[in-house]
């Protein structure tokens, strides 16, 4: 034992000596941290919504660790804002070790309370960081929007206005009978999930100055072009008189799905000036219906651009219609008319269908953009003319090409439908009487085909 003892405390000295430098603790009061940004900025946020995680990192340049002795929201308690250190969450933690060469991660979200404002305002906050003779400070800085809240609502003769955004969830339902007016600049957002139910008839009465937005909750960059988000708008049996124009419908899986079959051909829904992007499923989806649809613009969706199926009565003027590019596969044709549809029950749902189409872009990455189905044995009238169509297929009075952005876009590859100067679809459209465009800038004697005219510049 009188033998063993001096070889431990030899040994013990040994591993303390051992101790690697950047874990030692430095005692000098002069020692510089860096950080990752000097602002954790956040996007404009709905009130009452926990916002995503931002991140900042603090990092030792220096061989030996550095204490820190604590790290604290400015406002404390009373902060809007939240933070995580190393799996500790509060308003202040204390005694961190950062080790030499490391760094400290600090996960930083916002949940904002109402403030009764229209307008969106600023919400801010600091982290301070403090050791040795240093205190830093990281400044938070997030915008708020209050909103009006439709959660699982019952709808009936209201007009939305541009003051607040209106937030639904779960579902709004606009009672039959009944007519909601949406107003030129308003914006309705769609938790997950969340879809609208019309059973009246729905105004969006947009114009090419205040386009109404109908769109996701989210407003973060990684949301912003993700389809699916929301369910879709529903117009439902004994719907009428619906009329959208200059709105913008984006990030669902249905922008609008009609079923409103009737005994006229008199349309139950017409839109115009409007953009339809970013769909999971379908842009527009009916069923035995009547749609009339001019400069309107649908890209990016996963099963449909245009799907209308079971017959019914289908008028598209000056539309565009492309799934170049688009984040879904699929070589099936994008706009697709049918007199006919199987049911989940394997029932055969069969009307008599009328599709014309004039002046409209139909484009995408397979082969045949375009079906029209007779397979249920009802009547089919077609006037379909004066279109570009992706297809291998002859359509008579039509420009058919399998030819690389033969209707000679902008820039597809970042959603840009305008026309390029020297574009094929360039005056060769037949004047129909529309005399503007998607953005409400005039038409000539030689319109263009699709839902832009070409604005040269001056």
């Amino acid at each position: 034992m009188k033998n063993f003892l001096p070889v431990l405390f030899i040994l013990l000295i040994g591993v303390l000596a051992c101790e690697p430098e950047e874990e030692k603790i430095t005692t000098s009061l002069d020692v510089k941290l860096t950080f990752s940004t000097d602002t954790v900025l956040f996007d404009t946020l709905l009130t009452e919504r926990l916002s995503v995680t931002k991140r900042l990192r603090i990092y030792n340049p220096n061989d030996k660790a550095v204490k820190i002795h604590d790290i604290r929201l400015g406002k404390g308690r009373a902060s809007d804002y939240s933070m995580i250190v190393n799996g500790q969450s509060g308003t202040t933690i204390k005694d961190q070790v950062l080790f030499g060469g490391d760094s400290l991660l600090i996960l930083v979200s916002v949940e904002i309370d109402q403030q009764n404002k229209d307008l969106p305002y600023l919400v801010k906050d600091s982290i301070t960081v403090s050791w040795g003779k240093y205190l830093a400070h990281v400044k938070l800085v997030a915008y708020g929007q209050d909103a009006n809240f439709v959660n699982s609502r019952l709808i009936c003769d209201e007009v939305w206005t541009a003051d607040r955004p209106y937030v639904i969830y779960n579902f709004a339902l606009l009672d039959s009978l009944c007519t909601l007016t949406v107003q030129p600049g308003t914006k309705i957002y769609l938790d997950n999930g969340a879809s609208f139910f019309i059973q009246g008839s729905l105004k969006v009465l947009g114009d090419s100055g205040q386009h109404v937005t109908i769109r996701n909750t989210r407003f973060d960059a990684d949301y912003l072009e993700a389809p699916g988000q929301w369910g879709g708008i529903y117009f439902l049996e004994g719907s009428k008189d619906n009329e959208i124009r200059y709105a913008d419908i984006e990030n669902g899986e249905i922008g609008l799905r009609v079923g409103t079959p009737d005994d006229d051909d008199k349309f139950d829904l017409e839109i115009s000036h409007t953009t339809i992007r970013h769909m999971s499923v379908a842009g527009i989806l009916a069923f035995s219906s009547d749609v009339y649809a001019y400069n309107t613009l649908i890209h990016n969706a996963g099963g449909f651009l245009v799907g209308n199926l079971a017959g019914g009565n289908y008028k598209y003027e000056h539309c565009t219609f492309t799934n170049v590019p688009s984040f879904f596969i699929s070589d099936d044709p994008m706009v697709q008319f049918s007199d006919n549809v199987i049911l989940a029950d394997d029932e055969v749902l069969v009307g008599d269908l009328s599709v014309e189409i004039t002046n409209s872009i139909i484009w995408g990455e397979g082969v045949n953009q375009l079906f029209v189905g007779d397979g249920g044995g009802a009547t089919v009238v077609t006037n379909i003319q004066s279109n570009i169509i992706k297809s291998k297929e002859d359509w008579p009075d039509n420009y058919v090409s399998q030819e690389r952005n033969y209707p000679g876009f902008k820039d597809p590859f970042t959603f840009s439908y305008q026309l390029d100067s020297l574009a094929f679809a360039r005056d060769k459209g037949v004047d129909i009487g529309i005399s503007e465009d998607i953005t409400g800038h005039p038409r000539d004697g030689k319109p263009d085909i699709g839902a832009f005219e070409r604005i040269d510049p001056k």
